[in-house]
Order: C-alpha cells, then structure tokens, then sequence
C-alpha cells in the first residue's frame, strides 16, 4: 500500500526486545508488511538479569533456544543479607540463562526471516497522526504505518508520543556482571540466589552464565537512590567484591496496577516494559513481553476495535496475574521482613509453596490459580499488610 507515492507499512513495531522482536515475527508470519525499528546497533546489551521463565517457551511455541542459551536454573538458594537459609529444587528447569544481546538477537533474526523488515541504528524522534496513519520521523527520514507496536522498554517515549499515560508505577533495578572465581561458578552452577530481608520489598539475585555470574538488586519504588550501596554490601557478602566487573547497568521497571491503566490508543499498542507488564513478586518481564506479543500481534491481525481488543486481552489474560504476583509479593515480603525468622522456616519446612512456585515458573500453573488456594488467613494477612 502506498500513499502520495510513499509506502505504507502495516505494522511499524518499534524496540527489537522480546516483545517487539516476537510481534514483528507473528505479524510477518501471517502477511502483514512489518517493519522492526530499533534505536541501536544490533546486536546491543541490554541490563537485565537474563532469566527466561521456562513458560516463556510455551509463549514462543516451544522454541529451542540453546543456541543462545548459558544454561539453565532448577535450585533457588535463599538467603537473607548474604546469611544462607536453605536451597530448593526443582525436578525440572525453572529458567533459561541468556544474554540479552544473543538472546534478543536470535529474536530479531527470526522475525527477519519470516519477512519482517529490520532496521537497526535507527531511533524514533517523533511521531504524528494523519489521514488514518502514522509518520514516524527516524534519522533516515519519516515512514508511514496503518498501526504501532511501542516495544521501547519502561523509558521508552513512545507512550508519552502517543498520549498513553502508561504504568506510573516503577522500581530500580541495578545489575552487575562480574567474572567469578571459578569456585563460585561451580557453586551457583544451575542455582540462582534470592536474597530478602530488603525493606519494604525488594530482593538480591545471583544468576549464573557462562563464566560469569549476574548479580544485583530490586528496590521498591522511591528507594532507587541506596540501590548502588546495596549491590555493593551484597556482592561482599557474597565474596566477590574483588572480582572482575564486565558490566554494570541499572533500569527502571514498570508495574501495571490497575486495568484502568492504558496499553493502547487508537491503533498504538503498548507492549511489554513499555505498558508496565512486569509482576512486583519477581519483577520478571520477559514471559509477560512475549505474551503481550502474542495478543497485539492476534489484535492487528483480526479486530476492528484494535485498541479495545487489545486492551482486553491483557486485562483478561495478563493482568490478573499482575494483581496475583502484587499480592503474593506483599504477604512474602511483609513476613520475611516482620517475622524473619518465622517466615524463613515456615517457607524452608512448607514445601507447598516452593511446588506452587516451581509449577508457575514452569507453566503448569499460575500465580492466580494458586492464590486461589491459599488459606484464607493468608490472603487476610496480605491485605492487613497494605501495599509496597
């Protein structure tokens, strides 16, 4: 399709993470002309923990992605302040290890080879409406688009652009990558440490890769500004305040709170980070971005109403699992910082809890069904104990 002598692309999808990366693959796998933009010089790193869920795959089909894989996590080791409590394992694996940029990479091919038109290097600097499409200003010049998929990550301007007053709500993230002493790679190998206690709500995290360990910490919101002191502190009492930093990065994350907060407009659609899909008990993001893919992707492809499809898919299908994670994350965090000691043998001795985890983790269940089942004192405490 063209309009005064310029083509006009179906989708422009904006941000070649997971999320944009995957609707540019749904959308070029059905027809749709899609062009992929992506403000960087692919491949890019990007700060993240580089966890994928394993129900990630299921998202993306059951797509092997060992490739780009550093191995995988079926132990969690808990501490708290760097003091070990207890490890718990999985009969299967929980996450995949990656690194982003591999990892986002390997995305991005697959959505050019389903057709998809990749443009790397290339940012967004403003975007207006016009007789029923998008120009898109980049450096290169202005394209032209019927819809838009913002895949820009929490900073992303694209929602602000777009008049979207997305996902107010965020927390800090501080991440570092550190060449670990061969010891402590043989000790987190297939185990990943979640270290509590944080005040009021927030976790340490050791991921392992290949010769390297990922570690650092989640802050609630407005306690962004300790959140460098505290990796620091942890990293000591991990031992590896003398090893060797390859990487430091820290990021906001988004929270969707409400179904009252907008992931669309018109014929824009917010997708992962960019719309606050992150859930507040593990601040993970990537199932939920791949997810988000799939429903806008389903949404272009087959609504009139773009935005109120779309807009009710994410509340039907993913925002209750937002509002469960919020409220697991507030009964967790308010015991094991009100009740330490109690909290942290209750959770070493109850192995529900840890089968219920394990089994969300997995895919073969989730956070909503198993707040369902928890006894009803439980939920109580949870709401006595407010909000982060």
């Amino acid at each position: 399709m063209t309009r005064n002598g310029q083509p006009v692309w179906d989708a422009v999808v904006i941000g070649a993470g997971p999320a944009g990366a995957t609707a540019a693959r749904r959308l070029s796998d059905a027809g749709a002309s899609t062009l992929l933009l992506e403000k960087r010089l692919l491949p890019r790193y990007k700060a993240c923990g580089g966890g994928v869920p394993a129900r990630t795959l299921q998202l993306l089909d059951d797509l092997d992605i060992s490739l780009v894989s550093e191995g995988c996590v079926d132990t969690i080791d808990v501490s708290r302040f760097g003091s070990h409590q207890f490890r718990k394992t999985s009969a299967r694996p929980l996450a995949w290890m990656v690194m982003r940029d591999r990892f986002d990479q390997f995305l991005t091919d697959l959505a050019s080879a389903s057709g998809a038109t990749v443009r790397d290097a290339t940012s967004v600097q403003s975007i207006s409406e016009l007789d029923g499409s998008y120009d898109i200003e980049t450096p290169s010049g202005a394209v032209k688009a019927r819809y838009i998929l913002a895949a820009d990550g929490a900073t992303g301007p694209t929602s602000r652009w777009l008049g979207i007053d997305a996902a107010p709500t965020r927390s800090a993230a501080y991440e570092v990558e550190v060449a670990a002493p061969t010891a402590a790679l043989e000790h987190w190998h297939q185990a990943a440490n979640v270290d509590v206690g944080y005040r009021p709500w927030g976790y340490g995290w050791v991921f392992p890769k290949d010769g390297k360990l990922s570690v650092g910490v989640v802050a609630a919101p407005r306690r962004g500004r300790s959140i460098r002191k505290q990796t620091d502190r942890y990293l000591g009492r991990l031992g590896l305040e003398e090893a060797d930093v390859i990487n430091v990065q820290g990021h906001p994350i988004r929270y969707r709170r409400s179904i009252l907060e907008p992931v669309a407009a018109e014929r824009a659609l917010l997708l992962g980070d960019a719309a606050g899909l992150a859930d507040e008990f593990t601040a993970e993001g990537i199932a939920y971005a791949v997810h988000s893919a799939n429903l806008a992707a389903q949404a272009v492809l087959t609504a009139d109403d773009l935005a109120g499809a779309y807009t009710r898919s994410v509340n039907r299908e993913i925002q209750p699992e937002l509002d469960a994670a919020r409220t697991i994350s507030r009964l967790y965090y308010w015991c094991v910082t009100t009740w330490p000691w109690l909290a942290l043998t209750a959770s070493k001795h109850v192995n529900y809890l840890w089968r219920a985890f394990f089994r969300v983790m997995r895919g073969e269940s989730t956070y909503e069904d198993e707040l369902s089942v928890l006894p009803f004192n439980a939920r109580l405490a949870c709401a006595l104990s407010g909000g982060a």
